[in-house]
């Protein structure tokens, strides 16, 4: 923990030593630390189980199973409406409104997670998907339903209390990963994975209410208000569509290549992407946590302000050129030792698809400057810029390139927007 307090110290804070070793900055850094402990362990236990049951069902089962999830995930924006930094936001400026604005966000979000899990049921009817995967997509979508809990998870956060949080996400990865391993001891296919996985948002959102409670707090003190809801909705709005953007250009690669190739080579691009996508808890965690010091680093100086995050760029940049290299360098044996020689294809995609970090790296803390700016609309100007390319590329470069095509028209998008929020606050002053 003392070298990540030193490392934090130079890069993100402030000139003065009185500052940072004052309680406020070692909070937010314990704050951190649990965060990166409960996603480090959720996400490696995940991805360990998660690379044998990809051994278990060879590529063009893993395949249908990735396509499936794609496909769902396609809908998935409904369910969070855009409120999660929203919600932290406002919690932290006006928390005297706890229980109407969780009791609020929530009924937003069930609201949304139903017409997420219809959205899904429409989508599947006019699309030419086998009733198998069809079947799938169908069950992950009821977790969009199940995740409205998680608002207990932003009230967590902004009370820099993350610690709550990481128990129940340990629990819950506890559980699933010793029912998966049971699924691929017992033989019992993809359905039960699907089940598995669905369940997961039941375990976590039954530890943060317990957590909730445990705090002296109830929810049935939670209450809806139109009129806060009205707000929430206006202000969420470029988020919910910046959301969908989002969603579609995160997942758009995987349907595509399943329409235009097959579900072997969805399987074969799946496996690089899991190897990237575990470590994108890191961004996600050090914004989630630092984001109260963000807008009280505001209040207090706008020169403050401006350094941390300025070295907030510079760290994730860092970081994520530190995790590409090796990986490019060291991907047939880590491919091959992780997932078998069945996914040696995969070689190739991950060399290329792991410096779609840089960009993701990045567009975590333009988004988090966006959202403490307030200005929403820039994030789904950008976001929408951003899914319009990946879905371009990914129609000229996939039927010519194959899945080589796909990960550079990920890489690609995935620049569009720091670098679309450097140019427009560059051409602002």
């Amino acid at each position: 923990m003392s070298g990540i307090y030193r490392k934090l110290k130079k890069l993100i804070g402030d000139k003065s030593n009185q500052l940072l070793s004052h309680y406020g900055f070692k909070r937010y850094l314990r704050n951190t630390g649990w965060m990166f402990f409960g996603q480090m362990f959720s996400l490696l236990a995940s991805f360990f189980v998660g690379a044998w049951l990809a051994r278990y069902l060879g590529p063009e089962n893993y395949g249908i199973l990735n396509y499936a999830f794609a496909f769902a995930g396609l809908f998935a924006f409904i369910a969070s409406l855009g409120l999660d930094s929203i919600l932290i936001r406002e919690l932290v400026a006006h928390p005297e409104k706890r229980d109407e604005l969780l009791g609020t966000t929530f009924r937003l979000k069930i609201i949304g997670g139903v017409i997420s899990f219809f959205l899904v049921l429409i989508g599947i009817s006019l699309f030419q998907i086998s009733p198998f995967i069809k079947l799938l997509a169908i069950l992950f979508s009821i977790s969009f339903i199940l995740q409205a809990i998680n608002v207990i998870s932003s009230y967590f956060q902004a009370e820099v209390k993350s610690k709550n949080n990481v128990k129940a996400l340990i629990v819950a990865t506890l559980i699933s990963s010793v029912l998966k391993v049971g699924v691929i001891l017992l033989n019992k296919g993809v359905i039960w994975i699907v089940i598995i996985m669905v369940l997961d948002s039941l375990w976590q959102g039954i530890g943060f209410i317990g957590a909730y409670k445990r705090h002296g707090l109830k929810i049935k003190n939670w209450y809806f208000s139109k009129r806060l809801a009205g707000d929430l909705l206006r202000n969420s709005w470029p988020l919910i569509i910046a959301s969908a953007a989002g969603f579609i250009y995160l997942k758009i690669d995987q349907v595509m290549i399943g329409a235009m190739l097959s579900n072997r080579e969805v399987g074969i691009y799946a496996a690089a992407v899991k190897l990237v996508e575990v470590w994108y808890f890191i961004p996600s965690i050090i914004c989630a946590s630092l984001f109260p010091a963000i807008i009280n680093a505001k209040k207090i100086s706008l020169e403050r302000y401006g350094y941390r995050l300025k070295n907030l760029y510079i760290l994730m940049a860092a970081i994520s050129i530190s995790m590409a290299i090796p990986i490019t360098l060291l991907a047939k044996p880590i491919i091959n030792i992780l997932f078998g020689s069945g996914y040696l294809e995969s070689v190739i995609v991950l060399r290329i698809y792991v410096w779609s970090s840089l960009g993701l790296f990045l567009g975590t803390v333009a988004y988090q400057f966006l959202i403490t700016e307030n200005k929403v609309k820039i994030i789904f100007i950008i976001t929408v810029m951003a899914m319009v390319i990946n879905i371009g590329l990914n129609l000229i470069f996939i039927p010519n390139f194959g899945l080589v095509g796909a990960s550079w028209a990920t890489l690609i998008s995935y620049l569009v927007i720091p670098i679309g929020v450097f140019f427009m606050e560059k051409f602002k002053k």
